[in-house]
C-alpha cells in the first residue's frame, strides 16, 4: 500500500474542488430536467421534471456558496472573491426564490400542515389564517409554452435560469482555478 497521505484522500481537505464538481452536476441535471420537461408530451410527466430544476439550481447555489466560504478562508485575493460573490447576486437576480421553492418540496410535510417557515412568515406579516397562508406556498404549476415553472408563490422561467446557472457555475469554477493556482503559489 502506498504511504498514508496518498492512501487518505476527504473531501473536507478539498472543499473548494467539490464546490466545482457538484456545481458542474448540477448544472447538468438542470440541464438534463429541462430538456425532459420540455420534451414530454404528459402534462404529469413534464411537471415532475421541471419541478425538479428548483433543487438542483438550488444545489448550485449552495455550490457558490460553499466556495466563497472556501475563497475566504484560504485567503485567495479579493478580486476572486468579489467576482464569485458578483455571480451570485446576478443568479440570486435572475432565480428569485431557488431556496424557497426547494424548501417548499424538501419540506412539503410542513408546509402541508401549514408549519413551513414561509407559511408561519405569511401568518404573522399578513394577518392571515393558516389555511390561506398555506394555500399560498401549495402548489406546482409548469407552462411548456412560456417554460415557467411554478412552486407555490415562486416563479422561474427555465431558459433564463439556466443560463444564469451556467454563468454561475463557470464564476465558481474561475474560483476553483483561483484556489489552485493561489495554492501553487503559497
Amino acid at each position: 500500500m502506498s504511504d498514508d497521505s496518498e492512501a487518505r484522500w476527504s473531501p473536507a481537505d478539498n472543499p473548494y474542488a467539490i464546490a466545482v464538481s457538484q456545481s458542474q452536476w448540477a448544472l447538468w441535471a438542470a440541464q438534463l430536467f429541462a430538456r425532459d420537461a420540455k420534451e414530454n408530451c404528459g402534462d404529469v410527466q413534464s411537471k415532475m421534471y421541471a419541478r425538479q430544476i428548483f433543487g438542483q439550481v438550488r444545489a448550485l447555489q449552495r455550490c457558490a456558496e460553499m466556495m466563497a466560504r472556501e475563497l475566504k478562508r484560504l485567503g485567495v485575493d479579493k478580486a476572486h472573491r468579489d467576482h464569485l460573490r458578483q455571480a451570485i447576486r446576478e443568479f440570486e437576480a435572475a432565480v428569485p426564490g431557488a431556496k424557497s421553492a426547494r424548501d417548499i418540496l424538501e419540506h412539503f410535510d410542513e408546509y402541508a400542515r401549514g408549519e413551513g417557515k414561509l407559511v408561519k412568515q405569511a401568518m404573522r406579516d399578513l394577518g392571515i389564517d393558516v389555511c390561506e397562508a398555506a394555500a399560498m406556498y401549495w402548489g406546482s404549476v409548469y407552462d411548456p409554452s412560456t417554460e415557467e415553472v411554478t412552486e407555490g408563490a415562486f416563479v422561474i422561467v427555465i431558459p433564463a435560469a439556466l443560463e444564469s446557472a451556467g454563468r454561475l457555475q463557470r464564476a465558481i469554477y474561475a474560483a476553483g482555478q483561483a484556489v489552485d493556482r493561489h495554492r501553487a503559489s503559497s
